[in-house]
Protein backbone atom coordinates (compact mmCIF):
# COMPACT_ATOMS: atom_id res chain seq x y z
CA UNK A 1 0.00 0.00 0.00
CA UNK A 2 1.26 3.53 -1.10
CA UNK A 3 1.68 5.72 1.54
CA UNK A 4 2.88 9.60 0.95
CA UNK A 5 5.29 11.68 2.84
CA UNK A 6 3.95 15.03 3.03
CA UNK A 7 6.96 16.96 5.22
CA UNK A 8 9.40 18.88 3.25
CA UNK A 9 12.80 17.24 2.65
CA UNK A 10 14.31 20.26 4.82
CA UNK A 11 12.23 19.36 7.60
CA UNK A 12 12.34 15.81 7.59
CA UNK A 13 15.96 16.40 9.92
CA UNK A 14 14.28 18.54 12.61
CA UNK A 15 13.03 17.05 16.28
CA UNK A 16 9.74 17.14 15.84
CA UNK A 17 9.41 15.77 19.32
CA UNK A 18 12.24 16.55 21.40
CA UNK A 19 13.59 13.73 23.36
CA UNK A 20 12.05 11.17 21.50
CA UNK A 21 13.51 11.29 18.12
CA UNK A 22 14.88 7.39 18.68
CA UNK A 23 10.63 6.07 18.51
CA UNK A 24 9.78 8.56 15.71
CA UNK A 25 12.24 7.24 13.60
CA UNK A 26 11.66 3.29 14.60
CA UNK A 27 7.67 3.95 13.74
CA UNK A 28 8.56 6.00 10.25
CA UNK A 29 10.64 2.34 9.91
CA UNK A 30 7.62 0.71 10.73
CA UNK A 31 5.25 2.73 7.82
CA UNK A 32 8.06 2.25 5.51
CA UNK A 33 7.70 -1.29 6.21
CA UNK A 34 4.11 -0.85 5.63
CA UNK A 35 4.49 0.35 2.17
CA UNK A 36 6.55 -2.77 0.79
CA UNK A 37 3.35 -4.84 2.15
CA UNK A 38 4.26 -6.06 5.71
CA UNK A 39 1.64 -4.85 8.56
CA UNK A 40 2.83 -4.33 12.25
CA UNK A 41 0.45 -2.37 14.49
CA UNK A 42 1.83 -0.32 17.01
CA UNK A 43 1.34 0.35 20.09
CA UNK A 44 2.75 3.17 22.03
CA UNK A 45 2.62 2.93 25.79
CA UNK A 46 3.90 5.21 28.63
CA UNK A 47 2.38 7.30 32.50
CA UNK A 48 0.37 9.95 32.50
CA UNK A 49 1.25 13.20 30.46
CA UNK A 50 4.70 11.35 29.03
CA UNK A 51 4.33 12.27 25.97
CA UNK A 52 2.61 10.14 23.63
CA UNK A 53 0.41 12.33 22.39
CA UNK A 54 3.09 14.82 21.21
CA UNK A 55 4.37 11.60 19.36
CA UNK A 56 1.43 10.74 17.30
CA UNK A 57 0.79 14.36 16.36
CA UNK A 58 4.30 14.56 14.64
CA UNK A 59 3.42 11.25 12.76
CA UNK A 60 0.56 13.06 11.79
CA UNK A 61 1.72 16.62 10.47
CA UNK A 62 4.40 13.78 8.72
CA UNK A 63 2.06 12.04 6.86
CA UNK A 64 -0.77 14.49 6.68
CA UNK A 65 -4.22 13.03 4.77
CA UNK A 66 -2.62 9.30 4.80
CA UNK A 67 -3.62 9.54 7.86
CA UNK A 68 -6.08 9.73 10.32
CA UNK A 69 -5.74 11.10 13.62
CA UNK A 70 -8.75 9.79 16.75
CA UNK A 71 -8.46 11.23 19.77
CA UNK A 72 -10.02 9.83 23.13
CA UNK A 73 -10.85 12.25 26.20
CA UNK A 74 -13.39 9.62 27.48
CA UNK A 75 -15.19 5.93 27.76
CA UNK A 76 -16.02 5.03 24.42
CA UNK A 77 -19.38 3.19 25.18
CA UNK A 78 -20.18 2.36 22.12
CA UNK A 79 -18.93 0.71 18.98
CA UNK A 80 -20.62 3.56 16.59
CA UNK A 81 -18.51 5.87 18.37
CA UNK A 82 -15.09 4.66 17.58
CA UNK A 83 -16.39 3.66 13.60
CA UNK A 84 -18.47 7.28 12.89
CA UNK A 85 -15.83 7.35 10.67
CA UNK A 86 -14.52 4.46 8.58
CA UNK A 87 -10.95 3.35 8.41
CA UNK A 88 -10.19 4.31 4.47
CA UNK A 89 -6.68 6.00 4.73
CA UNK A 90 -3.92 3.69 4.87
CA UNK A 91 -2.68 4.83 8.78
CA UNK A 92 -5.08 5.02 11.68
CA UNK A 93 -4.00 7.09 14.68
CA UNK A 94 -5.47 6.31 17.57
CA UNK A 95 -4.61 8.46 21.16
CA UNK A 96 -5.52 7.05 24.83
CA UNK A 97 -6.90 3.88 23.48
CA UNK A 98 -7.43 2.75 27.22
CA UNK A 99 -10.85 4.62 26.85
CA UNK A 100 -12.42 1.63 24.79
CA UNK A 101 -12.81 -0.89 28.06
CA UNK A 102 -13.99 -0.12 31.69
CA UNK A 103 -13.49 -2.57 34.36
CA UNK A 104 -17.40 -2.99 34.93
CA UNK A 105 -19.04 -5.95 33.57
CA UNK A 106 -20.18 -5.58 29.78
CA UNK A 107 -16.91 -3.43 29.42
CA UNK A 108 -14.94 -4.97 26.99
CA UNK A 109 -17.66 -5.41 24.33
CA UNK A 110 -16.10 -2.01 22.71
CA UNK A 111 -12.51 -3.42 22.97
CA UNK A 112 -13.50 -6.73 21.45
CA UNK A 113 -15.63 -4.97 18.69
CA UNK A 114 -11.89 -2.78 18.18
CA UNK A 115 -9.90 -5.77 18.31
CA UNK A 116 -11.82 -7.32 15.69
CA UNK A 117 -11.93 -3.86 13.50
CA UNK A 118 -7.78 -4.30 13.99
CA UNK A 119 -7.56 -7.57 12.64
CA UNK A 120 -9.81 -7.76 9.24
CA UNK A 121 -8.58 -4.16 8.29
CA UNK A 122 -5.74 -3.24 5.93
CA UNK A 123 -4.67 -0.28 7.69
CA UNK A 124 -1.84 -0.04 9.83
CA UNK A 125 -2.92 1.27 13.70
CA UNK A 126 -0.43 3.17 15.81
CA UNK A 127 -1.93 3.86 19.09
CA UNK A 128 -0.96 5.29 22.64
CA UNK A 129 -1.71 3.36 25.60
CA UNK A 130 -1.70 4.19 29.60
CA UNK A 131 0.40 1.91 30.98
CA UNK A 132 -1.69 0.72 33.65
CA UNK A 133 -4.16 0.13 31.13
CA UNK A 134 -2.05 -1.65 28.87
CA UNK A 135 -0.48 -3.67 31.46
CA UNK A 136 -4.17 -5.11 32.51
CA UNK A 137 -5.73 -5.75 29.05
CA UNK A 138 -2.42 -7.95 27.63
CA UNK A 139 -3.64 -10.64 30.26
CA UNK A 140 -7.23 -10.40 29.68
CA UNK A 141 -7.13 -9.71 25.79
CA UNK A 142 -3.63 -10.77 24.76
CA UNK A 143 -3.51 -7.04 22.91
CA UNK A 144 0.15 -7.67 22.41
CA UNK A 145 -0.99 -9.95 19.25
CA UNK A 146 -2.49 -7.36 17.80
CA UNK A 147 -0.02 -4.85 18.48
CA UNK A 148 3.29 -6.59 17.96
CA UNK A 149 5.47 -3.73 17.62
CA UNK A 150 5.79 -1.84 21.68
CA UNK A 151 7.50 1.39 21.98
CA UNK A 152 7.79 2.68 25.65
CA UNK A 153 7.95 6.41 25.81
CA UNK A 154 11.36 7.22 27.32
CA UNK A 155 12.37 10.10 29.87
CA UNK A 156 13.58 12.93 28.97
CA UNK A 157 17.05 14.34 29.95
CA UNK A 158 17.40 18.01 31.08
CA UNK A 159 18.61 19.24 28.19
CA UNK A 160 15.83 17.95 26.23
CA UNK A 161 13.13 18.96 29.41
CA UNK A 162 14.77 22.24 28.76
CA UNK A 163 13.96 22.40 25.04
CA UNK A 164 10.08 21.32 25.96
CA UNK A 165 9.49 23.94 28.38
CA UNK A 166 11.09 26.92 26.84
CA UNK A 167 9.34 26.40 24.10
CA UNK A 168 7.23 28.82 24.79
CA UNK A 169 9.56 31.66 26.02
CA UNK A 170 12.16 33.78 24.92
CA UNK A 171 15.48 33.36 26.87
CA UNK A 172 16.06 37.01 27.43
CA UNK A 173 13.00 37.37 29.35
CA UNK A 174 13.57 34.78 31.83
CA UNK A 175 15.19 34.80 34.78
CA UNK A 176 16.39 31.75 36.99
CA UNK A 177 17.35 31.91 40.62
CA UNK A 178 20.16 29.44 41.70
CA UNK A 179 20.75 27.50 45.08
CA UNK A 180 19.03 24.70 44.09
CA UNK A 181 20.66 21.52 45.75
CA UNK A 182 20.80 18.84 42.85
CA UNK A 183 21.11 15.54 44.12
CA UNK A 184 24.16 13.37 42.11
CA UNK A 185 22.64 9.80 40.80
CA UNK A 186 23.43 6.95 43.17
CA UNK A 187 26.80 4.80 42.01
CA UNK A 188 24.18 1.61 42.80
CA UNK A 189 21.80 0.98 39.56
CA UNK A 190 19.42 -2.03 39.36
CA UNK A 191 18.60 -4.00 36.17
CA UNK A 192 15.46 -5.78 35.70
CA UNK A 193 15.92 -9.57 35.23
CA UNK A 194 13.25 -12.26 34.29
CA UNK A 195 13.78 -15.71 35.24
CA UNK A 196 11.25 -18.73 34.18
CA UNK A 197 10.21 -20.67 36.70
CA UNK A 198 8.41 -24.60 36.07
CA UNK A 199 4.84 -24.58 36.68
CA UNK A 200 4.80 -20.74 36.88
CA UNK A 201 2.94 -19.07 33.98
CA UNK A 202 4.07 -15.93 34.71
CA UNK A 203 8.33 -15.26 34.09
CA UNK A 204 9.46 -14.57 38.05
CA UNK A 205 10.75 -11.16 38.09
CA UNK A 206 13.77 -9.95 39.82
CA UNK A 207 16.84 -7.05 40.51
CA UNK A 208 19.95 -7.53 40.24
CA UNK A 209 22.49 -4.07 41.42
CA UNK A 210 24.83 -3.04 38.82
CA UNK A 211 27.31 -0.11 38.83
CA UNK A 212 26.44 3.19 37.36
CA UNK A 213 28.97 4.07 35.32
CA UNK A 214 26.91 6.88 33.99
CA UNK A 215 26.36 8.38 37.42
CA UNK A 216 30.41 7.85 38.40
CA UNK A 217 30.53 10.06 35.38
CA UNK A 218 28.57 12.67 36.19
CA UNK A 219 30.26 12.93 39.66
CA UNK A 220 33.61 13.67 38.01
CA UNK A 221 32.33 16.25 36.14
CA UNK A 222 30.52 18.03 38.89
CA UNK A 223 33.19 18.19 40.41
CA UNK A 224 35.35 20.07 37.22
CA UNK A 225 32.25 22.03 36.25
CA UNK A 226 30.32 25.01 38.07
CA UNK A 227 26.46 24.52 36.78
CA UNK A 228 24.70 28.14 35.77
CA UNK A 229 21.31 28.74 37.96
CA UNK A 230 19.52 27.88 34.92
CA UNK A 231 21.26 24.26 34.45
CA UNK A 232 20.43 23.34 37.82
CA UNK A 233 16.89 24.53 37.70
CA UNK A 234 16.35 22.10 34.76
CA UNK A 235 18.32 19.33 36.21
CA UNK A 236 16.52 19.55 39.05
CA UNK A 237 13.16 19.66 37.36
CA UNK A 238 14.18 16.53 35.30
CA UNK A 239 14.71 14.92 38.04
CA UNK A 240 11.51 15.47 40.23
CA UNK A 241 9.77 14.94 37.36
CA UNK A 242 11.61 11.62 36.32
CA UNK A 243 11.98 13.14 32.88
CA UNK A 244 7.97 13.18 32.24
CA UNK A 245 7.56 16.62 30.52
CA UNK A 246 3.89 16.31 31.55
CA UNK A 247 4.78 16.83 35.25
CA UNK A 248 8.20 18.81 34.60
CA UNK A 249 5.85 21.47 33.10
CA UNK A 250 3.54 21.22 35.94
CA UNK A 251 6.41 21.87 38.13
CA UNK A 252 7.82 25.02 36.38
CA UNK A 253 3.97 26.38 36.53
CA UNK A 254 3.98 26.15 40.11
CA UNK A 255 7.48 27.51 40.47
CA UNK A 256 7.53 30.37 37.96
CA UNK A 257 6.12 34.04 38.67
CA UNK A 258 6.84 35.67 35.51
CA UNK A 259 9.94 36.15 34.35
CA UNK A 260 11.58 34.59 37.62
CA UNK A 261 11.79 30.55 37.57
CA UNK A 262 12.32 29.46 41.43
CA UNK A 263 12.36 26.36 43.00
CA UNK A 264 13.16 27.14 46.43
CA UNK A 265 9.86 26.76 47.54
CA UNK A 266 8.55 23.94 45.40
CA UNK A 267 7.15 21.39 48.03
CA UNK A 268 6.62 17.77 46.00
CA UNK A 269 2.84 16.23 46.83
CA UNK A 270 2.85 14.20 49.82
CA UNK A 271 0.57 11.33 51.34
CA UNK A 272 0.43 11.69 55.25
CA UNK A 273 -1.34 8.77 55.78
CA UNK A 274 -1.55 5.58 54.03
CA UNK A 275 -4.85 5.20 51.50
CA UNK A 276 -7.58 2.65 52.65
CA UNK A 277 -7.36 0.03 50.11
CA UNK A 278 -10.97 1.19 49.10
CA UNK A 279 -9.37 4.95 48.13
CA UNK A 280 -6.22 2.46 46.38
CA UNK A 281 -8.75 1.03 44.38
CA UNK A 282 -10.55 3.78 43.10
CA UNK A 283 -7.61 5.93 42.12
CA UNK A 284 -5.87 3.12 40.72
CA UNK A 285 -9.09 3.25 38.10
CA UNK A 286 -8.68 6.70 37.70
CA UNK A 287 -4.82 6.63 37.04
CA UNK A 288 -5.93 3.53 34.50
CA UNK A 289 -8.35 5.43 32.32
CA UNK A 290 -6.79 8.76 32.56
CA UNK A 291 -9.73 10.27 32.89
CA UNK A 292 -13.32 9.02 34.78
CA UNK A 293 -16.70 10.37 35.37
CA UNK A 294 -18.62 10.07 38.65
CA UNK A 295 -20.85 7.62 36.91
CA UNK A 296 -18.06 5.49 36.13
CA UNK A 297 -16.54 4.96 39.65
CA UNK A 298 -20.51 5.30 40.95
CA UNK A 299 -20.68 1.89 38.73
CA UNK A 300 -17.82 0.34 39.77
CA UNK A 301 -18.04 0.82 43.52
CA UNK A 302 -21.47 -0.85 42.78
CA UNK A 303 -23.33 0.51 46.02
CA UNK A 304 -20.72 -1.57 48.63
CA UNK A 305 -19.25 1.85 49.47
CA UNK A 306 -19.31 5.74 49.34
CA UNK A 307 -16.57 6.43 46.47
CA UNK A 308 -17.61 10.31 47.09
CA UNK A 309 -15.70 10.43 50.49
CA UNK A 310 -12.75 8.79 48.47
CA UNK A 311 -12.67 11.47 46.11
CA UNK A 312 -13.03 14.36 48.17
CA UNK A 313 -10.18 13.05 50.24
CA UNK A 314 -8.08 12.84 47.13
CA UNK A 315 -8.70 15.96 45.66
CA UNK A 316 -7.58 17.36 49.36
CA UNK A 317 -4.77 15.94 48.65
CA UNK A 318 -4.26 17.30 45.26
CA UNK A 319 -3.81 14.09 44.11
CA UNK A 320 -6.51 14.15 41.55
CA UNK A 321 -8.27 16.80 40.39
CA UNK A 322 -11.82 17.65 38.87
CA UNK A 323 -11.98 18.60 35.28
CA UNK A 324 -15.06 18.99 32.86
CA UNK A 325 -17.21 16.75 35.36
CA UNK A 326 -14.73 13.96 35.43
CA UNK A 327 -11.62 13.21 37.44
CA UNK A 328 -7.73 12.82 36.61
CA UNK A 329 -4.71 12.44 38.78
CA UNK A 330 -3.08 15.88 39.12
CA UNK A 331 0.38 16.01 36.85
CA UNK A 332 2.77 16.70 40.15
CA UNK A 333 1.23 13.43 41.97
CA UNK A 334 1.75 11.24 38.69
CA UNK A 335 4.83 9.35 40.56
CA UNK A 336 3.76 9.08 43.59
CA UNK A 337 0.16 7.59 42.55
CA UNK A 338 2.88 4.86 40.45
CA UNK A 339 4.93 4.38 43.80
CA UNK A 340 1.59 3.70 45.51
CA UNK A 341 -0.01 1.59 42.81
CA UNK A 342 2.38 -0.58 42.23
CA UNK A 343 3.18 -1.08 46.02
CA UNK A 344 -0.43 -2.14 46.72
CA UNK A 345 -0.19 -4.18 43.47
CA UNK A 346 -3.48 -2.06 42.03
CA UNK A 347 -1.78 -3.33 39.07
CA UNK A 348 0.12 -5.50 36.82
CA UNK A 349 3.60 -4.69 36.16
Amino acid sequence: MHVEDVTPPDQLRLPLCVGFENQYKEITEIIQTFRSGKRENVAIIGLPYSGKSTLLAALHTRYGDDSYLIEYGARISSKREFLESRYVTPIILMDNCQHLFSRRIGGFSVLDDFLKEVSSSSSLFITTWNIYAWNYIRRIREVERFFPKIITIPPLADTEMRSCILSEYTEAELQFIGGVEVELPSLIRYEEKKATIPFKKEPLQYSVPRLNLAGLSLRRSRKEETLSDEELVFKKITKMAEGNPGIGKAIWKKSFEYPTINLRDYRPIRIPDPLLRKDAFILGVIAMMGYTTEEELEDLAANEYDFRSTLYRLISLDIIMEKNGGYQVCPESVLIVHDILRKLRIFWE
